[in-house]
């Protein structure tokens, strides 16, 4: 009965999101007017069941970690929030931002997605804490004997050097490998090495810039392993579907600023390198320490 019921609340969920989403993107375009509203449709109902499909993906990931958390009530609300905005927005507007001479999403529509998703996600985390019984059941303390110890080299170590391996790597072999990518980015579909692009990523700055987002990826992934227990190939696993998900499904949908082909080699690169990155940070930062520490 535990699983039927789980299935009806995600399900419940899950069409709960849409609503939701197309609220929050309602009251982002009345505040800040746009076209993000002018999406795709697909008249034979492809569109309608992607969107669904997306919406369940975040729905129940974000549900796996309302479930998986030893947090409850306000506490619990305040770091689902953090996490669920901070990958699905935040983390992605930065990003849109840097790159949007490229993109050419006017400033109204960056604000628009953010205060919807903000809106959107308040909203769903809450009635999604609630119906779960998060906020009145008591905490799990089963746990607190098994404190975490994070250490600075590290993150500095990931952030400085593996998340830029990462992110570069992935897009070169992946995302750049598509003519159209080039074509939007660079104005043409002539393809460097590697190394001419890592020169001109250098001197662009981006480098420094995604030292700055892999710290504050790696706070991300800090309040997830606080939050939940499991061990650690669990808790890496659950880090790359939270970064995977909430990060990457959005691209899963038609959208008025990306062409087919760059929003599919995105979707390829970001799904894969996230869910790799969310793992590596769990696996490199989850660290018991003994009674003796």
């Amino acid at each position: 009965m535990k699983i039927i019921k789980k299935i009806a609340i995600w399900l419940g969920l899950s069409i709960l999101m849409m609503i939701l989403w197309v609220a929050g993107l309602m009251i982002g375009n009345m505040v800040f007017p746009s076209g993000l509203m002018e999406m795709e449709t697909d008249s034979d109902g492809a569109a309608g069941f992607m969107f669904f499909l997306v919406s369940a993906l975040n729905a129940g990931i974000i549900l796996k970690l309302i479930y998986k958390a030893r947090f409850t009530g306000w506490k619990l609300l305040g770091n689902v929030l953090l996490v669920s905005f901070g990958i699905q927005y935040f983390m992605s507007q930065i990003e849109t931002v840097w790159f949007n001479d490229s993109l050419g999403l006017p400033g109204n529509g960056i604000a628009a997605i953010v205060l919807g998703g903000a809106f959107t996600l308040i909203a769903f985390s809450v009635i999604a804490v609630w119906i779960t019984g998060k906020f009145k059941s008591e905490p799990d303390n089963s746990n607190d004997t098994v404190r975490f110890r994070f250490s600075f080299k590290k993150i500095v170590l990931l952030s400085a050097v593996i998340w830029p391996l990462i992110y570069f790597a992935f897009g070169y072999f992946v995302a750049w490998q598509f003519e159209d990518v080039r074509l939007l980015y660079s104005g043409t579909t002539e393809i460097d090495s590697l190394v001419e692009i890592m020169k001109a990523n250098i001197q662009s700055g981006l480098y420094l810039f995604q030292i700055f987002r892999g710290f504050l990826w790696i706070f991300i992934g800090i309040l997830v392993l606080r939050m939940v227990g499991g061990t650690k190939i669990s808790s890496g696993i659950l880090l790359g579907l939270l970064f995977t998900i909430l990060g990457s499904s959005g691209l899963l949908l038609p959208n008025p600023v990306m062409p087919e082909m760059v929003r599919l080699a995105h979707l390829l690169e970001t799904s894969t390198s996230s869910f790799l990155w969310g793992f590596i940070i769990a696996w490199t930062l989850w660290q018991p320490a003994t009674e003796n520490n």
